[in-house]
């Protein structure tokens, strides 16, 4: 009885504290206190209560103010005052019970963004839910909900309870947004009704919520009970059908089939995978918060279904099994294919920690070309926190479309290793891959929301045999990525290669041993294998190439790099590795024999290779052709079918053995003989002998030998190659050095032996010349002497060059030639050049050996000393005279003339002074001086622009400087003054100064002009003389004027010279004269120029038939008495030529000569062409004259002369000339052109040629002819066939200079005989003939030529006989 008493006194006061404990909980510091632990609450999910402070009780009606609701990122909800009435002590009965919740404002600021709950924990509340009004009269929505602020109200009730669920709500917000949801069940009473509105238009608020901005409405709508109820979900998005699903209940098992249309409202993958429509299909039971079930997705793309349980009480799967099967594996990704592609997963347990395995299979999956057959993947794992890992084994019996080569390294592949997923990507590293010859590493990488993937490849493989190249080891590193627009896949990275056997002879000989090869590649989806910066490294070559390998196997790759022996080359290959297309270039293969350019084509044929060869070589360029064997298991051969250079043609074999070759290349044509080669050991030699009979090699330079013979040994030995070989050699032509006669021999071995040689011939002067050179390492001692011109040249003693750092070394040589001596020491070449030199009395024409005919004349004397300081300037000092200077040319010479020069360098700047005397009088003085000559630009960039001063006066012959120029294009003489300061650049000189003369003479023998009493004043500025008038007299009363400028700049060196003719005879040929009147310019840029105007012919003359004979160069065989009959000629190249551009107009006075033509004639010509052949183009017309044809003058009728341009000037000719004679009416008709006329002659009445020209010659038939008149008739037929033949009559008056000589017949009416009659124009309009039969009769015969068509006839004879006439003749 005490103990019940005891116990219920303590339960009474654990009843009293829990009591007062309760009291004090509904107190201000109560509230203040369970505000502050609400507060301090931090759930997983982030989210986070703020009270301002409760009024009221908190067990029945309360009042919360300031409530704001967070998340990690803060704020999102607040309310100002809530009205809560609850009862709170129901929760001890595991329910919420709130009658009412109501709030008049609240604000979302934006949606909640919540971390995830703790794992396990249900989806569905595990308590009862009864509330009774919710309400929020006005709530403030943010615009980072919807785009813009919008306020929308929120009312609703729930009673959710054990076989008891009610739902009630109703959401509305501005501009249309409406949520209305109404659920009732209960299985008790059998009732389930179910109705759900949602209208969300464009941009709305419920519509941000679902993550769009389109425009949704859905429409939830059904009919029944709890034991039997269908329903109807539509849902339409932007007006189009969405979704069209029928739903239905009974007794607690749930069902839906419908289908979706969504596609067209998607992009990318996701269309793909749901186009054109979605179907679903499923049933299951939910009971105790557990659904047991299954359901079906189909669609074009994929077919999938999932079977099993999910517990939403506890958030787990119960044995969920997954089936997925792609129908169109391109939905997936654009560049994938394949066949039954199939995947089976299972899940069992919490949702985040579920276990799952997996197994994918098919017999083909391709990428782009790249497939994989009989695949299999599989693994088993558990779920887990990001990342999940997912264990992976992947097999593939083979991969397809990497080629063969790949195909067979990459067979029964498999990979192992464990992937890394996150709801982005998938990442696997450190993946094990195994082939049946590959092993090596792989990772990956894969975007799952892109679809974009990266695989990284790091294998090696050894010993691997590459058919027609051999066994190579390889390792890379590569990444398999998408390809553009990810269609297909590209293959990315870097490979190393090393060849560990060659079989491929060729590639061997090049690479002198086994080369590495290293670059990056790529796969791009067409399946081309690019390389980039491929390398190769071998013994004998670098190389550096890109190219592309096809998915046919065939190879194509250009690049260039260097061989040991060939020098700097660009390949180009293209096929099968084993056989390829091969383009090689070879830029300096062998400098000694002047090999440059060579291009070596290579096309594969049955038996190995075709070759075809091209380049440049000492000899010239060179072509040739043949083949390259190569047997299996035996040794290459290269076929010579041919090889051309310069006339030279060779063929031969050759075999290809240990070290080197054996074979023969036979040579013929101006060069004959064999080039043996075999080996001596294992040296490669060579044998050469060569006989040379009138060869000509194109060079460069050009070589021309008459006779010659060449025989040596070349031994390539490992040490040096060894060269034993002798020379004989006649009538060389090196490059414009006429060599007469040369021997040689040289014995060399590994950069050291002798030279010895003697050669005779002329290069400007004749020379005979014996050297002997020695050569060392670094070294060279020479040793010389022999003539020049026939006078004795000499070394005093031998000449020493000794390397030293980038240049040589010359030792104190001497040189005596003609009396005079030369001496010169000092470094050649290098960073610092150092030369001392001096001349005694030496010959300047020992210059012409140097640069043929410079013509210079004298003797020199002095002393030089050159350095270049640490600055790069030039430092030393010239002290020199030359007495006697002089300049001799084809037609010109110079008046002697002696000059002196001293000049000194240092210091960045350089000075010099020059005066220069003729006949014992000073004629001329200079001096000049630079600056600013340091630098590193090239010595002669900096001497021509450094800054400038000069001076130069001159009182002389202008002849005396013009032809020192050895410009003999025209002459110019007569006494010249010139006072000129300079400054400026030598490059650009600023002058200043004046040039005048007044009785200067300019001769051009190309034009026959001669210009006198020449009178100019010049004014130098800047670079320009610029002649502001000058006058000449050009033959008998005529007179040329005018002004112009000449530039001495380097940049814009030249002449511009305009000129006013006025009757001056400028042209005066035998074939061509002309005086003129009229504007002519002359211009140059300092090689050549344009002589243009437009001018009036006052007086001028073309003679027919001497054209050809004037531009006609004659060449002269010459043969040099002391130099040999073995001396080669050369061959002058010309200078840029003058040419005219003139447009002429001749009203008259245009006399035309030549063929028996003496006429006048009227024109409008153009000149053009050049100086020395001009090209005249226009037409003449007859004025008046005659045709003498084999002695007898025939009067022109009509007559015109077209010149067509051509050089040298060949007319069309059309004339027509009339004679009659004993009743017969004779014309003649000369057409053709005038260096080949035709003559036809037509008479009425009409009679055969031979008795024609009896008639018109001689008066009577041909029966009756004299011998003489025979000989005359004879000289006519053969003129008219253009012949030369025999015509002494026309002989005779060309010689006596008769402008008419002929044979007339007897004359029974005056008893004259058979005479001759001499004539001459005494005017140009008087012609006076004198006839004589040698037998006492003579007469006299004048006549005036009045006008074109009348003359007056007077006749005086012996027998006393006189007459005049008039004679009128006219064309109709």
């Amino acid at each position: 009885m005490r103990a019940t008493k005891l116990i219920a006194a303590i339960l009474g006061a654990v009843a009293l504290l829990v009591a007062a404990l309760a009291f004090l909980a509904d107190t201000a510091p109560g509230h203040r206190f369970i505000a502050h632990r609400i507060a301090a609450l931090s759930p997983q999910t982030g989210l986070k209560i703020r009270i301002g402070r409760i009024d009221g009780s908190i067990y029945s009606q309360a009042e919360i103010h300031d409530l704001a609701l967070s998340d990690p990122q803060g704020v999102f909800f607040t309310a100002p005052r809530i009205e809560l009435d609850w009862t709170p002590l129901a929760w001890l009965n595991n329910k919420l019970d709130i009658d009412r919740l109501h709030a008049k404002t609240a604000r979302l600021d934006r949606l909640p963004k919540l971390r995830p709950g703790k794992p396990g924990q249900p989806i569905l509340p595990g308590f009862d839910i009864h509330i009774g009004t919710l309400a929020i009269d006005r709530l403030f929505i943010g615009a980072k909900v919807a785009g813009k602020p919008r306020i929308g109200r929120l009312s609703g009730r729930a009673d959710i309870h054990d076989r008891r669920a009610l739902v009630d709500l109703v959401a509305d917000a501005e501009q249309g947004d409406h949520l209305a949801l109404m659920l009732d069940a209960a299985p008790d009473h059998d009732r389930f009704d179910m109705d759900a509105t949602l209208n969300a238009p464009a941009k709305g608020v419920f519509g941000a919520m679902l993550g769009t901005q389109r425009p949704v409405a859905l429409r939830l709508a059904g009919d029944g009970s709890w034991r039997t109820w269908r329903g109807h979900l539509t849902a339409q998005i932007e007006r189009q059908p969405a979704a069209d699903i029928a739903l239905s209940a009974h007794s607690g098992r749930y069902a839906l089939t419908g289908k979706i249309t969504a596609a067209h409202l998607l992009s990318g993958r996701m269309q793909r995978m749901t186009a054109p429509v979605v179907t679903l299909a499923g049933e299951g039971r939910l009971e105790k918060r557990r659904f047991d079930g299954h359901l079906s997705v189909q669609s074009a793309a994929l077919i999938a279904e999932a079977r099993g349980a999910i517990d939403l009480a506890t958030s787990g799967f119960d044995d969920l099994l997954i089936t997925a099967r792609l129908r169109q594996p391109a939905a997936l990704m654009p560049s994938m294919a394949g066949q039954n592609v199939t995947l089976k997963a299972r899940f069992d347990g919490a949702f985040k920690q579920a276990a799952f395995d997996y197994l994918l299979t098919a017999p083909r999956i391709a990428f782009g070309q790249t497939g994989l057959e009989d695949v299999r993947a599989s693994g088993q794992g558990r779920l887990s926190k990001s990342p999940v890992k997912v264990p992976i084994r992947l097999s593939a019996r083979r991969i397809t479309g990497v080629g063969d080569v790949a195909g067979g390294i990459l067979a029964n592949i498999s990979v192992e290793g464990v992937l890394l997923a996150t709801p982005a990507a998938l990442v696997g590293d450190g993946l094990v891959l195994r082939s049946d010859k590959l092993n090596g590493k792989l990772a990956l990488f894969v975007d799952l929301k892109t679809g974009r993937y990266d695989i990284g490849l790091a294998g090696q493989l050894t010993r691997y045999l590459i058919p027609g190249i051999g066994l190579v080891d390889v390792r890379s590193e590569l990444k398999v990525v998408p390809g553009p627009d990810g269609r297909g896949t590209r293959i990315l990275g870097r490979g190393e290669a090393w060849v560990r056997r060659f079989d491929n002879a060729f590639f061997l000989g090049l690479a002198g041993g086994l080369p590495k090869l290293e670059t990056a590649l790529e796969r791009t989806p067409d399946g081309v294998l690019h390389f980039t910066n491929l390398r190769i490294i071998a013994p004998h070559l670098h190389m550096t190439l890109a190219g592309v390998r096809r998915r046919d196997g065939t190879f194509q790759l250009t690049g260039s790099g260097a061989q040991s022996t060939y020098g700097p080359l660009r390949l180009s290959l293209d096929g099968q590795i084993a056989r390829p297309r091969i383009d090689l270039l070879l830029a300096r293969p062998n400098d000694a024999l002047g090999l440059a350019m060579v291009r070596v084509l290579l096309t594969p044929n049955a038996s190995g290779f075709a070759w075809q060869a091209s380049g440049q070589s000492r000899i010239g360029r060179f072509t040739g052709n043949g083949g390259l064997l190569l047997p299996p298991g035996g040794a290459a051969r290269i076929l010579v079918a041919d090889l051309t250079a310069s006339g030279v043609h060779g063929e031969g074999q050759f075999t290809a053995v240990p070290g080197g070759l054996t074979g023969e290349l036979a040579l013929s044509g101006s060069t004959a003989g064999k080039l043996m080669f075999d080996m001596a050991g294992r040296t490669q030699r060579i044998r050469a002998g060569l006989a040379l009979s009138d060869a000509h090699f194109e060079g460069p330079p050009t070589i021309a030998v008459r006779r010659g013979r060449f025989d040596g040994t070349i031994l390539l030995e490992p040490d040096g190659a060894r060269l034993d070989g002798t020379l004989t050699a006649r009538g060389v032509d090196y490059g414009g050095l006429g060599i007469a006669r040369l021997a040689g021999n040289v014995r060399m071995k590994g950069g050291e032996g002798e030279l010895r040689g003697a050669i005779a011939g002329s290069r400007g002067r004749s020379f005979d010349l014996q050297t002997v050179v020695r050569v060392e390492p670094d070294k060279y001692t020479v040793i010389g002497s022999g003539s020049v011109d026939g006078r004795p040249i000499s070394l005093d003693g031998p000449a020493v060059l000794v390397r030293e750092g980038l240049g040589w070394r010359l030792s104190p040589t001497e040189l005596q030639f003609a009396g005079g001596r030369a001496s010169l020491s000092g470094l050649i070449g290098g960073q610092k050049p150092e030369l001392t030199g001096m001349l005694t009395a030496m010959p300047l024409t020992i210059l012409d050996i140097i640069s043929p005919k410079l013509g210079l004349g004298g003797v020199a004397s002095g002393t030089f000393f050159y350095t270049e300081e640490a600055d790069g300037a030039p430092s030393g000092r010239i002290d020199g005279k030359v007495r006697g200077l002089s300049r001799s040319g084809l037609a010109l010479s110079s008046r002697p003339v002696d000059m002196a020069v001293v000049a000194s360098f240092g210091g960045g700047r350089a000075g010099a002074r020059l005066i220069a005397a003729s006949g014992g009088q000073t004629i001329g003085r200079g001096q000049v001086q630079l600056s600013g000559l340091a630098g590193v630009k090239p010595l002669a960039t900096r001497i021509a622009n450094a800054a400038l001063f000069g001076q130069l006066r001159y009182n002389g012959d202008a002849g005396t400087l013009w032809r020192l120029t050895g410009v003999e294009t025209f002459d110019l003489s007569g006494n010249v003054a010139i006072g000129a300061d300079i400054s400026g650049r030598l490059a650009d000189p600023a002058i200043r100064g004046s040039v005048r003369t007044t009785a200067a003479r300019v001769e051009s023998a190309a034009a026959g002009m001669v210009l006198t009493n020449v009178a100019a004043n010049g004014q130098f500025d800047g670079s320009r003389l610029v002649f502001d008038g000058f006058s000449a007299t050009a033959g008998k009363g005529g007179r040329v004027t005018g002004s112009g400028t000449i530039n001495f700049s380097a940049e814009n060196r030249g002449l511009d010279i305009a000129l006013q003719a006025d009757s001056a005879q400028l042209i005066a040929r035998d074939d061509l004269g002309a005086t003129v009147t009229g504007p002519l310019r002359i211009r140059s840029d300092g090689n050549g120029g344009t002589i243009s105007g437009k001018v009036r012919l006052e007086r001028s003359a073309y003679v027919l038939g001497q054209s050809a004979a004037v531009a006609a160069v004659p060449r002269l065989k010459i043969r040099e008495i002391n130099g040999g009959t073995d001396q080669p000629a050369a061959v002058a190249v010309p200078a840029r030529p003058w040419m005219l551009d003139v447009e002429a107009d001749a009203p008259g006075r245009l006399m035309v000569s030549g063929l028996g033509l003496d006429s006048e004639w009227r024109a409008t010509l153009s000149v053009q062409g050049s100086l020395f052949a001009p090209a005249i183009t226009g037409a003449a017309e007859l004025v008046r004259g005659g045709y003498e044809f084999a002695g007898r003058r025939f009067e022109l009728q009509r007559g015109v002369i077209r010149f067509r341009g051509e050089s040298p000037p060949d007319p069309i000719l059309d004339i027509v000339a009339a004679g009659d004679t004993q009743g017969l009416s004779a014309i003649i008709r000369v057409s053709g052109t005038g260096l080949k006329p035709d003559i036809a002659f037509s008479s009425v009445p009409a009679l055969p040629q031979d008795e024609l020209l009896s008639r018109l010659l001689f008066g009577t038939s041909i029966t009756s002819l004299s011998a003489p008149e025979a000989v005359q008739l004879a000289a006519a037929v053969a003129s008219m066939r253009g012949g030369a033949g025999l015509n002494p009559i026309n002989a005779l008056r060309k010689a006596v200079g008769l402008d008419r000589l002929r044979i007339l017949p007897a004359d029974t009416s005056t008893g004259q005989r058979t005479s001759v009659a001499a004539g001459k124009y005494i005017t140009r309009r008087t012609f006076v003939e004198i006839i004589t039969d040698g037998q006492g009769y003579s007469a006299t015969r004048a006549e005036f030529q009045v006008t074109r068509w009348l003359s007056i006839l007077s006749t005086v004879s012996t027998i006393g006989k006189q007459s005049a006439s008039v004679r009128i003749s006219k064309d109709y």
